[in-house]
This record gives structure tokens, sequence and C-alpha cells, in this order.
């Protein structure tokens, strides 16, 4: 992929089109026009949330779960009248002021929008790289980036990447005490861009998958292996918002919030079904995990004495997630290629996350289940060559419309 000519093109692409002054729109009536829209789309999200097909009539509270899909789907549909109400005030305005446009990907929908072929690339020269991070400055928002151009990679190996205006991803390999270690930085948009997904696509579907077969399903452009729920009994899952299994306080859980970002519990904060739908309300998760430990919090590194799952004292491949800013995140795997073959103990997975300056980090389930996946491949050397199926992964997607 020529990649400076994909930038000149981008940049073609993004300047203003030359327009006659007898075919621009008279500024009074852009302006009314963009009113309009967004003066329709408040009264339809009042309406949405206002108005029940039963107003005023006495009914039964629906079961807890029904509720929660209900309110769900008005928040979708109104966060859909809000993207297509700010969007067309971009195009309509386009002339006189800048509006920066939002995509959020539905979030119940299990299936992102299809990522752009053209916008990945494989190199092994830093400076393409750079050229591609200098690109979605106004993405960065002006957060610093983990990679960069003197980051002393495994020798012989490829940077991969994707960009668009919604998703930076870089994946890079470098040797940290003796061992392989596979990371992926990505940068969102949004946080609907930071999704599970499952085999099967439900929960206890009895239906595992390789990595690479879910992240081509669900057309992730990056992504990693989740907790594997399915090859052990204990643990809160929480999927879509609804409490899958809450089982047991023996583990640190993950949460994912719509906003994008990592909440983690300890052990035994959260108890009954109860505790844990506020705790879910509150911080407006859409989804959770149980595997752990957690790895880095507040910035601080932990340090782990003992866990019931992972084997932490055993040397073993080991997969993390992390996030440094917001909507910016870290994957990690460690584990055995070329040369390098020493995995570690929990602890030194922590310390290896910990010095990129992630602020949370949390592990995954380790081993053959360490997989990484960019371009529906896998990125890292998982253990035995031999992809393990699974029952979930977390994943990345770009939230551009397919048509665009």
């Amino acid at each position: 992929m020529n990649t400076m000519q994909e930038m000149k093109t981008r940049s073609a692409h993004a300047a203003p089109a030359q327009k006659t002054a007898a075919a621009s729109p008279a500024p009074g009536m852009v302006l009314l026009y963009a009113a309009l829209i967004l003066l329709s789309a408040l009264c339809l999200r009042w309406l949405v949330f206002s108005i029940h097909s039963d107003a005023g009539a006495q009914k039964q509270s629906a079961p807890t779960g029904a509720a929660q899909m209900e309110r769900t789907g008005k928040a979708e549909f109104a966060g859909r009248l809000e993207v297509f109400a700010n969007n067309s005030a971009s195009d309509a305005l386009s002339d006189l002021v800048y509006i920066k446009k939002i995509y959020k990907i539905p979030e119940n929908d299990l299936v992102a929008p299809k990522p752009d072929e053209s916008k990945f690339g494989v190199t092994t020269d830093p400076e393409v790289v750079q050229a591609v991070v200098d690109s979605a400055a106004d993405l960065l928002e002006g957060q610093d980036l983990i990679w960069n151009k003197g980051i002393e990679r495994m020798e012989g190996t490829d940077m991969h990447y994707y960009c668009d205006d919604t998703i930076l991803a870089i994946t890079w390999k470098e040797v940290i005490n003796g061992g392989a270690v596979t990371f992926a930085e990505v940068k969102i948009a949004d946080g609907s861009q930071l999704r599970r997904a499952l085999s099967g696509n439900s929960f206890g579907s009895g239906i595992r998958m390789k990595a690479t077969e879910m992240a081509a399903a669900a057309n992730a452009v990056v992504g990693i292996n989740g907790d594997f729920y399915d090859n052990r009994q204990i643990g809160l899952s929480v999927y879509q918002r609804q409490i899958c299994r809450n089982k047991g306080t023996a583990l640190d859980c993950c949460f994912f919030t719509a906003s994008g970002d990592m909440l983690m519990t300890h052990h035994g904060e959260l108890v009954t079904d109860e505790d844990v739908e506020q705790y879910l309300k509150d911080n407006d998760v859409v989804f959770g995990i149980s595997f752990g430990p957690i790895l880095v919090e507040n910035g601080e590194l932990q340090t782990i004495s003992s866990y019931p799952v992972g084997e932490i004292d055993s040397i073993y491949s080991r997969a993390a997630i992390g996030q440094k800013g917001e909507r910016h995140y870290l994957l990690m795997t460690i584990g055995q290629e070329g040369n390098y073959s020493q995995r570690c103990q929990i602890n030194k997975a922590a310390e290896i996350i910990y010095s990129k300056g992630v602020q949370s980090a949390y592990a995954l389930d380790g081993g053959q289940t360490a997989t990484m996946v960019m371009q529906n491949k896998t990125v890292n050397r998982v253990d035995w060559d031999e992809e393990r199926t699974m029952s979930d992964i977390i994943y990345f997607a770009t939230a551009m419309p397919e048509e665009r």
C-alpha cells in the first residue's frame, strides 16, 4: 500500500470544493434549515422519552430486563436522532462554520460497519506509520501515543495499522525480559466502537470459535481474546447491559461503559444482582467480563499475591487490556516467537503494561487463548501455532458508514 499516495488522496478529498457565488445557498436559508433540523430532532427526542402508548393507564412494572431493554432502545433511537441532527447541520453549514461529524455504532448491532480495506497497511518503516499518525491529529485530540518512531522493535517484524476518521490502530512487537510482547494501540472517536462479540451471538450458546472468525464476523479492525467465560462457571458476565451470570465473588471484574471507559471492581465488591444492576445503571455499563486480576488501577501498579484463575505464579503466555486516556487503549500479549521464548508470571505482565503509561489494566485469559487479531489475522504468535476456539473477544471497530 502506498501510504503517501493515500494521504494525498485523503487531502484532496478533504479540500473544500470550489463553488461559484451563484451556486452557494443564502446564509440565512442555510441557518434556517440547520435550525429546523436541530429543533425537529430535539422534539422527536422528547417524544421518545415522554410519551407512551398507554400513557395514563395503570400497568404493572415490567421485569428489570425488559425495562432495561426498553430504556436501551429509547436511548439508542434518541442517539440516532442526535447524530442525524448534528451531521445534517454539519453538511448544511459547511460553507459557514465547521461542525465535527459524529459517528456511532448502534449498541445492539451484532455487526459493526465493515472497515475500508484500503485503510489497512503494513510496513517496517516508522516514518510511514508516523505519517499516518500525523494524519489522525483531529482524532487524537492532543493525546500522546505510546507508539513512537524510536521504539526498539523486535528485529524482522512488521507494524500493522489502520486509520480513518473514527479509529487509529497500530500494532508492533518488542522484546521485553526475553519474551515476545505484541502491542496494539487504539484511539477511537466514540465509545460505541469498543465492543464485545460472543460466539453464537448469545451468552451460553455453547458455540466456540476462533478469535479470527469472530473478528471477521463482527467486522473488527483489531481485537483480543476476552475472558473465555464458557470455560468456567464462576464470575460475573454482562452483555448488552444484561447480567448473564453472577456466580461467586472470587474474581475482579472489568466493565466497559457507553462512553468507552474501563471500570474495575475488586472481588467481593459486588455481590447480589441488585448490587450489580445498580452499578450498571449508575455507570452506564454496556458489557463486563470476569477474568483478571486487576494489573494497574488509577495509574498505580498492583501486586498480586494470590488469585483463583490464570495460574498467576506459573510461566504462561499472557493477555491484557489497558486504558491510557479518553477512548485510548493498549492491548498486549506476551508469548513465544522466533528466538524469544520467555513467557511470564502475572506480576511481570503487570509491570510491562504499567511501564507503557496506562492508567488502568486488566488481565484477560492467557495461555493458548492469548490471541491478538487485526485484519482478521493473528498478529501475535499463538501458542503451538494453533488458534484455540473460545467464547468471546473484545474488539474495536470503525464507525464510518460503509457507503462512504
